[in-house]
Order: structure tokens, then C-alpha cells, then sequence
């Protein structure tokens, strides 16, 4: 909807001279006097986010013992110039949860105690004007429903254009085919929002800094934090902190840095628009006594809400034109801005601004109050850094929040409990910092954030792929080789904590990246049934990459056995074991190697790297003796599967090793020499099918795969569609979509896994317990 050409002229007429726009002044109020020596919790921010858990933390008792350190006064970051919306819609899962937490909250608090907060709730409309937004919005609509009965809350509706116009009188239907509307969205005042928390948080003990700058972070032989303040007045002052919370917002990257600690998120813009008052606003405002609902134009990527008698339009700008801070900030915000706007740039919004004016025509007539370009900060996915660090014991990260004011109470809750639990509620494994590691440098995350800005409204299909800034190149992904001989073979990639998967095989070399993206079944389903069939007549050989460590030391077995609940196998044999929480819930799901009676070869899924590793760490003893090596980099995983699995690898031995499965048994390894490549073979199979995991030196998997394809031509190619294909045609489980934090390793029928009568583990206690 384009039927605006003149919006040009009539925005650069309104737009001349404001600059700016907005614009807060920085306190002056002196510094905070008292400040203390120790604390048990210090809160690095005084954002929405350092508040929220601040607060959080006053109602689980521990208020007392916590306290915020604000390098200037609250708010100042990117909270105060937040669009400030607040609804119970995510497109996601559990952050749903943080979502209707957020609403429900903030309702409460506006409505039955009488805190002002400018809350206003009247609903939202995501607009739906095409065959391929009505299948999203279907989808999104049957999710919804699901959580709904789960969790309560409102129900989202379809509604009809004749409906929209009902609700929101101002719109022009002309092109709309329907609009998800949900009762209970809308918008709140940043800034109430934040100072109600410090307030509420104050009450229950806790204390706020302001003009107390962290200028240095050191971690101390004990595990706690020295915090080093700079004052206002340029004196210092140093704290001891039992652990230490980045609620840094814009400076996270530059906490972070501070304690050594990997950030990876980086600053950038976001626009919006603030209309003068319209009139026709006015009236119904008048007329009804509460706003228009807030409408999402996903089609013209933007969302318009009322302010005040006026009207907010906030652009989401393409991946090309959104703009990051200066490159010279190295993803940071220096230290010395404080409510920093940028000059607004009405030509980069100009297709929103104008699709805007198409969809609400009164928008076309009236000036422009404000064009604010305000920074934030996202990670490269826009979905948050919130938990533990792997990297050192009790730094938290609470940044990079891309829906602070929306998510605070939720946010808030989740992270507190972990604190105090030693164990997250529930599942957010798509917001823990772990999904991260070295390789997601400060270049690769500033392209990645480009992308899921500019892909913010886009149709979400399944198993999208983002390609963008792939593959990863970086000494901990060493993957050049072999994505090199899988691309020659046709392999279509997806991404898995820095890797690239092979998703399926097409008949020839050519990268088709979304172009046969449906919520139908995908037009490539027969290339993957030809990968099933291959492996289930002749063979098949796939790569895929897994998370590999090497655990050993006299305490070795003694750690294992108390971290998995399966018991730990015999030397020379294989065994699966699962890691689980102080509950009794699944938290990983491990194959250990046994080589020796204290030497372990471990591997894991390969998103859960840094998640294993820093559940490891946490959980071994000072007095064990136990020595934990990240290997990830430098090993590699082939299956070959099918009735000539076994004589494919015969060929390539280099001494004779009797591999029938009468003497070489399942659950068990054999160390073979392939083509002078060393092999530990695992006789173990994720979908079914008899055959082999062959795990080498990273810097062989490239030759050992086409030295197989050599030895017989007819072997095929399979990857993770028929992998998903086979493992659920078995019933096997895969952990983070079958088993998550969120299941009982018995709820999850991993009965056969879990050895109560073995002696202790962890979430032994817990499951006995439910058993009773």
C-alpha cells in the first residue's frame, strides 16, 4: 500500500530542524552517599532490567545483601527512550512466559495499587495481507492457543478487515485479508516502570548507587568480585561481591571486557516517528476513554501506536539500511554519554513512513513532533544474554535486551531462581550467554544483528535459514575442509552454535538457501527420502559436528558417575548418560568413551558446548582430582550407517579388526587405522540403522569422508532431515525439542537411563522424591 508519493516532501517539510528531537538532561544530583564494602549481589545498571532483579531479589529475601551501581542516574541508557510496548504475544516459546508475566504485572501494580505507570492496554492488531502471511499468522494463531490453555491469558483471535475497522476506525482495510488481535497489549512509560521497581525494590532492602561508575572487575581466588567504583566527584571505592549481575544495557560489551568475560552484542540505531496531535485520535480518545489498539504492519515492517492525541511509528529498518554505532565504539558506548540520541534519519524509514500513511491516511496530514533515533543493544540473534557466564564462576549477564520493559518481571524471576536455585524454572536456552562462544566475534555479531533487525517482521517459515556472515571462520570452528567436500556433494547447510550442519543433499552443487521455504511440505522432502532409502538399501555417510571433551584424573569417574544418573561404562564400551538438575529435570545428554578406568572421551550436542562445560565446572569438587579439556575444536564425527556400513570400512583398514556386529558389538569402541587416519569407532547408532560413529582428528574428517566415498561409489549422502527422519520414525528423543529443562528425566521416559539404586547424583534426591 503505496498511495503516497508526495510522503517525501511532506516528512522532510515536518523533519526540518528537529535534529534530535527529544532530548533528556542528565541529573546532577549528588552522589549516593554510603556506600558499602560487601555486598552479596552488585548490579552492574540501573536499567529497567538492574531493577527488575533488584527487586526480584528484595521479594526472595536477599534485597538486604544486593545492590545497583549506576554509572549515572537510572534510566539513562536506552531504557528512558524505549518505545516502551508490552504485550502478551511472542512468537516464540517459553518467553511467552516473560511476556504474560510482563502484562500481568504491570496491570496489577496500575490498577490495584495505584502506581502510575501509563500503562495502556488496548489491545493489538498484527495485520495479515497476503495467502503467505495468513498461513504464518494460522500457525502463530494454533501456538497460541496451545500456550493459552497451559498458561491462561487472553485467547488471540482472527478477525476480519470489517473487524480491524471496528476496532480501530483510522485504518484503511484496503489489502488486509485479516489481523491477529489480541486483548490486553499495548505500551507503558519506561521510565515509571523502572523507577516502581527501584522503589519497590528500596522498600525490601535493597540499595541504589547513582554516579557510581564500575570502572574494573577482578575476580578474587575465592570466587568472589572485586568492583572497583569511580565517583562522581573522581574519588574511588572498591566492593567485594559474592557475584556480580551485567545489567549493562549499551555498556555491556564494555563490562564484560572488564572481567574477561566474552559480550557478544553490539550497539545499534532504532528510529521512530512522533506525530503532532490528530484530530480524529483526539476524538476517539474522547469518545471511547482508552487508545486505538497498537497495529503491527508487517508488511511495511513498523509497528504505530498512539502517544498521547498524536501517533508513534517505529520502523524496523532492511539489514542494508539499519545502521550500528560507529565502528570506532567497537559495539560499545563510550562511557561518558548519557540519554544519547543520534540525528534522525528520515530517509533510511521512508518506506515504513509512507506504507504508515497508506494504512492510517490522517498520518499524511499531520507534522512530525519527533524523529528519535536512540541506541540499543542486541546479540546476534535479538534474544537476549541472560544467565551464568562458562567463563568464571558468578558473573551473570542480564544484557542485550531487546525487549527490556516487556520482559523485566519475567527476566527478573527466571534469573533470581537460578541464582537461588542453582537451576533455571524452566527452559530459555535461546537467551543463556553459553550459546555463544569465541567464535562469535565482534564483526560476525555486528552482521549477525544486521540480519535479525532487518528480519524482524519477516515471514518466519520453518527451519528458516539466516545466511548471513557464514560460515563462521575462526579458530574454534575449523570447518573450511569439510564444508568445502559436502558442498561439492550438494549439501544445503544449516548453523548449530557456530557450525555448519548439513540440512539435506540436493542433486548438485548449488546453494538454494530459503528459496524453498513453505509451511508445506518442502518440495525437497523426495531428496530426502532418496537419503533414507540410500541408507536403508546400501549406505549412507554423514558429518555431523557435536561437542567433544576429554575428562580424566584419578577423581574422573568418581565426577562422572556423580553427574550422570546412568551408570558409567566399562572400559572398552560405550554408554549414554544424562546430566540433570538439582530437580530431577534433564539438562544434557552425554556419550561417554571409556579408555581407560580414569580417561574419558565425552561428546555432546553441539549447541550445548558451553552449557556442558560450564555445568561441569560448576559442579566439580575442589578435592576432586579431574582434569577437563574443551577438545571440540580439534575432533570430528562421521556416521556411516546401512547393510554395507561394516564392508565400506573394512576396505579402508589398514590392519585387520573384525567388525561384524558379532564381535564387535553394540556399545562398544575399537581404536582402527582408516587410510593412516586414526579412528576411535563406536559402534552406536542416534537413528537406528546399524553402523559406525567414526570419531577423528578434526583435520582428517575432510580426507576419511572422501576416501569412504572413494572406496565405493554407490555410498549416499544423508543429513539432519533424514536424520530427523529416522530418529523419529524409532522414538528416539532429541534433547532440546523432546526433552528440555522443563521435563523429569522419568517424565521424559528416560527410565532406562536413570540408575536410582547406582549411589548419588545429581537430581537423585528429587526424583525418589516423586516417586514417593
Amino acid at each position: 500500500m503505496t498511495r503516497a508519493p508526495q510522503m517525501a516532501r511532506h516528512f522532510a517539510r515536518h523533519a526540518a530542524g528537529l535534529g534530535r528531537g527529544l532530548r533528556a538532561g542528565s541529573s546532577t544530583s549528588a552522589q549516593s552517599p554510603g556506600l558499602p564494602s560487601e555486598v552479596d549481589t552488585a548490579i552492574i545498571g540501573g536499567g529497567v532490567t538492574g531493577a527488575s532483579i533488584l527487586h526480584r531479589l528484595g521479594l526472595e529475601g536477599a534485597g538486604g545483601s544486593a545492590a545497583i551501581f549506576e554509572k549515572a542516574t537510572l534510566t539513562s541508557g536506552a531504557t528512558w527512550h524505549a518505545a516502551g510496548l508490552v504485550t502478551y504475544y511472542h512468537g516464540g516459546n517459553n518467553f511467552k512466559l516473560w511476556h504474560k508475566e510482563g502484562v500481568d504485572l504491570y496491570k496489577k501494580w496500575q490498577n490495584e495499587e495505584g502506581i502510575q505507570l501509563s500503562f495502556n492496554q488496548p489491545g493489538s492488531m498484527r495485520l495479515l495481507q497476503n495467502e503467505e502471511r495468513m498461513l504464518e499468522g494460522q500457525y502463530t494463531l494454533s501456538k497460541s492457543k496451545v500456550y493459552q490453555a497451559l498458561f491462561e491469558g487472553p485467547e488471540m483471535h482472527m478477525i476480519s478487515p470489517d473487524e480491524v475497522k471496528r476496532l480501530h476506525p483510522l485504518v484503511n482495510t484496503d489489502g488486509i485479508l485479516a489481523a491477529l488481535y489480541t486483548e490486553g497489549d499495548g505500551h507503558i512509560d519506561p521510565s515509571s516502570v523502572t523507577q516502581a521497581f527501584a522503589s519497590k525494590a528500596k522498600q525490601l532492602g535493597g540499595r541504589i548507587y547513582e554516579h557510581s561508575e564500575v570502572v574494573g572487575l577482578r575476580p578474587l581466588p575465592d570466587k568472589t568480585w572485586e568492583v572497583s567504583l569511580r565517583l562522581a566527584d573522581g574519588a574511588s571505592h572498591v566492593v567485594r561481591a559474592r557475584r556480580v549481575v551485567n545489567c549493562a544495557g549499551l555498556w555491556a560489551e564494555r563490562i564484560g571486557s572488564f572481567a574477561g568475560v566474552h559480550t557478544p552484542c553490539t550497539v545499534l540505531q532504532h528510529q521512530y516517528v512522533i506525530t503532532e496531535p490528530i484530530a480524529e485520535v483526539k476524538e476517539y480518545h474522547a469518545k471511547h476513554g482508552h487508545q486505538l489498539p497498537v497495529l503491527r504492519d508487517l508488511e511495511g515492517s513498523y509497528y504505530l501506536r498512539d502517544e498521547g492525541d498524536g501517533m508513534l511509528v517505529g520502523p524496523y529498518e532492511s539489514e542494508d539500511a539499519m545502521q550500528l554505532a560507529p565502528a570506532a565504539w567497537k559495539g560499545t558506548m563510550p562511557p561518558e554519554l548519557t540519554y544519547h540520541l543520534w540525528e534522525g534519519d528520515l530517509e533510511r524509514i521512508m518506506a515504513s513512513m509512507e506504507a504508515a500513511t497508506s494504512l492510517v491516511p490522517q498520518l499524511e496530514t499531520v507534522g512530525i513532533k519527533t524523529v528519535l533515533n536512540g541506541p540499543t543493544c542486541w546479540p546476534s540473534d535479538g534474544n537476549h544474554l541472560v544467565g551464568p557466564s562458562h567463563e568464571l564462576p558468578n558473573y551473570w549477564n542480564a544484557c542485550a535486551e531487546s525487549y527490556g520493559i516487556a520482559h523485566a518481571p519475567g527476566l527478573s524471576r527466571y534469573i533470581v531462581h537460578w541464582m537461588t536455585h542453582g537451576e533455571p524454572p524452566y527452559e530459555l536456552l535461546e537467551a543463556d550467554p553459553a550459546r555463544y562462544g569465541a567464535w562469535a566475534t565482534p564483526a560476525w555479531t555486528a552482521e549477525k544483528v544486521k540480519e535479525s533487525y532487518g528480519w524482524n517482521n519477516h515471514v518466519a517459515h520453518f527451519n528458516e535459514n539466516r545466511p548471513r556472515a557464514r560460515p563462521v571462520v575462526h579458530p574454534d570452528r575449523p570447518q573450511d575442509d569439510i564444508i568445502e567436500e559436502l558442498r561439492k556433494r550438494g549439501a544445503q547447510f544449516g548453523f548449530s552454535h557456530g557450525w555448519e550442519t548439513p540440512r539435506w543433499f540436493h542433486s548438485e552443487a548449488a546453494d538454494l538457501g530459503n528459496t524453498m521455504a513453505t509451511f508445506f511440505r518442502p518440495a525437497y522432502i523426495e531428496a530426502v527420502a532418496k537419503e533414507c532409502r540410500q541408507i536403508v538399501d546400501h549406505a549412507g555417510l554423514a558429518y555431523w559436528p557435536f561437542s567433544h571433551f576429554g575428562i580424566r584424573g584419578p577423581g574422573a569417574a568418581a565426577f562422572l558417575d556423580g553427574l550422570v544418573a546412568n551408570k558409567l561404562p566399562a572400559v572398552g564400551r560405550v554408554g549414554l548418560g544424562h546430566a540433570l538438575t538439582p530437580t530431577g529435570k534433564v539438562h544434557s545428554e552425554l556419550t561417554l568413551v571409556r579408555l581407560a578406568d580414569d580417561d574419558f572421551y565425552v561428546t555432546g550436542y553441539s549447541g550445548y558446548q558451553l552449557h556442558d562445560l560450564r555445568y561441569m565446572r560448576e559442579h566439580m569438587k575442589p578435592d576432586q582430582l579431574v582434569d577437563i579439556q574443551d577438545i571440540t575444536s580439534q575432533r570430528a564425527v562421521l556416521f556411516i550407517n546401512g547393510p554395507r556400513a561394516e564392508q565400506i570400512v573394512a576396505s579402508l583398514l589398514d590392519e585387520p579388526v573384525p567388525l561384524a556386529r558379532t564381535e564387535f558389538k553394540p556399545f562398544q569402541w575399537r581404536r582402527l587405522s582408516l587410510a593412516g587416519v586414526p579412528v576411535i569407532a563406536v559402534r552406536m547408532s542416534f537413528i537406528g540403522e546399524h553402523g559406525f560413529e567414526l570419531h577423528v582428528e578434526r583435520k582428517h574428517v575432510a580426507a576419511l569422508h572422501r576416501k569412504l566415498h572413494e572406496a565405493d561409489p554407490e555410498l549416499g549422502d544423508w543429513g539432519g532431515a533424514a536424520m530427523e527422519s529416522f530418529r523419529l520414525e524409532k522414538g528416539v528423543p532429541l534433547l532440546g525439542r523432546d526433552i528440555t529443562k522443563d521435563h523429569g528425566a522419568l517424565e521424559a521416559g528416560l527410565d532406562r537411563f536413570v540408575k536410582l539404586d547406582k549411589g548419588e547424583f545429581i537430581g537423585r534426591g528429587a526424583l525418589l522424591k516423586g516417586k514417593e
